[in-house]
């Protein structure tokens, strides 16, 4: 019969270490990290739909580079799952600051 206590010992411990790195994770520059001012600003136009052609070369590089957005179409980009992320946690960072300051 399996022993199931050794197992269940490894799966707490590998929970405790994911955890443990949850809270060592800063999101924050994880979002910005090799971003130049305003490129999260724009990424906003691309990710609202407001201007899929709101970006700069520059800008559409470094965004592409990380993931952020993804090229479609002439000039256009479109957000991805990860882009819409590091926007929310920039939101929840700014929110966080109002409050705080």
């Amino acid at each position: 019969m399996l022993d199931i206590g050794p197992i269940f010992v490894a799966f707490v411990v590998l929970v405790l270490a994911l955890l443990v790195g949850l809270l060592k994770f800063d999101a924050e520059s994880w979002a910005t990290k090799g971003l130049k001012r305003g490129d999260l600003y724009s990424l906003i136009d691309v990710a609202s739909g407001l201007r899929p052609d709101g970006l700069t070369r520059d800008q559409a590089g470094r965004l592409k580079s990380r993931g952020m957005v993804r090229a479609y179409g002439n000039g256009h980009f479109r957000a991805t799952v990860k882009g819409r992320f590091a926007l929310r946690i920039r939101q929840a960072a700014r929110h966080r600051e109002q409050r705080a300051g």
